[in-house]
């Protein structure tokens, strides 16, 4: 399939999204990235592609609506709630690069931790403390993430809960005390690096605890506790988000 012309406009481009060849549709929202300075005209036309029937074009809109930034927000919401989930996918990665200036996203992303794919949750995870202090209304659900059985998940929702910062101490505190030894474990490092001062602070092994609530984790620790120290070395900064997880998005 020939590409776009070089030259092409905006109406062009929006000629060619009502084009039958899905190909066709989909070098136009691809083109459209070279447009998004001019976002106002632009950003309804990628929401009208996200409901294309083709699930490449509405990938596309998707990643190029995260290229706007934060005038983008509402049309990014709107993604995150497509059955597709590689849309999904590129709606929570784009609300992480956008950080701050995607808290009306939080509640959101809060429900997406519990997204039924696996690296939507973790962009979900990053994206929250991508945007900080301001995501606070989520402290509950992250903590909630603690029990999860991917330790790397888990760790994710600990840095996110570092990055919102003091407002977590008390829920994290709690979490300390749990029966399950792997939340501990996670609370207990979260609250080391918000400077939380308590003689509990050791990172658990991943031998089995009886005392554990979700002992079916500790297989899966044996084979992932490398990943998840190196996990933890990772600076906790945003712009640092994709190499804090070693798992890809496509």
């Amino acid at each position: 399939m020939r590409g776009l012309a070089v030259g092409d406009t905006v109406p062009g481009l929006v000629k060619s999204l009502k084009h039958s060849n899905a190909e066709v549709r989909w070098s136009a929202v691809v083109a459209l990235e070279n447009f998004v300075a001019e976002a106002e005209s632009v950003i309804p036309i990628l929401t009208q592609a996200l409901s294309d029937v083709d699930a490449d074009t509405q990938v596309a809109a998707t990643r190029t609506l995260g290229k706007i930034g934060a005038a983008g927000l509402p049309s990014l919401l709107q993604a995150l709630d497509k059955p597709e989930k590689q849309v999904r996918r590129e709606a929570v990665w784009a609300l992480g690069r956008i950080g701050s200036a995607a808290k009306a996203a939080v509640s959101a992303l809060a429900s997406a931790l519990q997204d039924s794919d696996l690296k939507v949750r973790l962009g979900a995870a990053q994206a929250l403390g991508a945007i900080g202090p301001d995501s606070g209304a989520a402290v509950s659900a992250l903590v909630e993430c603690l029990k999860d059985s991917n330790l790397i998940f888990c760790r994710l929702a600990a840095q996110a809960l570092v990055r919102i910062g003091p407002v977590a101490f008390g829920a994290l505190q709690q979490a300390s005390q749990s029966s399950d030894k792997f939340v501990r474990r996670e609370a207990l490092w979260a609250l080391s690096h918000l400077g939380q001062a308590t003689s509990d602070l050791v990172i658990c092994d991943t031998s089995a605890d009886p005392s554990s609530e979700t002992p079916h984790r500790i297989v899966a620790a044996l084979t992932k506790d490398a990943n998840l120290r190196a996990t933890a070395r990772m600076p906790l900064r945003p712009k640092n988000m994709r190499q804090t997880t070693r798992v890809k998005l496509s």
